[in-house]
This record gives C-alpha cells, sequence and structure tokens, in this order.
C-alpha cells in the first residue's frame, strides 16, 4: 500500500459551567486504523476535532490539517 503515516486526534470538550472554557486532549495515532478506533472512543457526548496527519508524498514530508467542528460516530 502507502507510505506509513502518523498524527494527532485532537479532541476539544466544553468544561463544566463553573470552570468555563474548554479542555483539549491530544491522541496519537500510527496507522488509519487506530486514528478509526480513537475516533470512536472519543465520539460519545459529542467533541470538536481536529486531525493532523504527517507523511510522505512525492518524496517529501508533507503535514495536513483537518478540522471537522462539532464530531459524532453513528453507527450502522
Amino acid at each position: 500500500m502507502g507510505e506509513a503515516i502518523e498524527g494527532t486526534l485532537f479532541v476539544a470538550r466544553s468544561q463544566p459551567q463553573e470552570e468555563g472554557g474548554y479542555r483539549e486532549e491530544a491522541i496519537e495515532f500510527r496507522t488509519l486504523q487506530e486514528l478509526l478506533d480513537a475516533c470512536v472512543a472519543q465520539a460519545k457526548g459529542g467533541a470538536f476535532v481536529r486531525v493532523q496527519v504527517v507523511g510522505i508524498s512525492a518524496g517529501r514530508p508533507h503535514r495536513l490539517v483537518l478540522d471537522f467542528g462539532h464530531f459524532g460516530v453513528f453507527a450502522d
């Protein structure tokens, strides 16, 4: 298949009303399966997520950042 990838799933959730703001958690992954598993594990209650993927394309390193906004997982 293609080159190996790695990246980070950033998950931001609201803090309780009395604390205000939000907290962000960074979850590293090394395969697309690990990314999918992390998304499923973090989807409870919804969150705002950002995915940063680092890999090689055309022989050069690249970084791709995807901002998904509100996030949840729906089972078939």
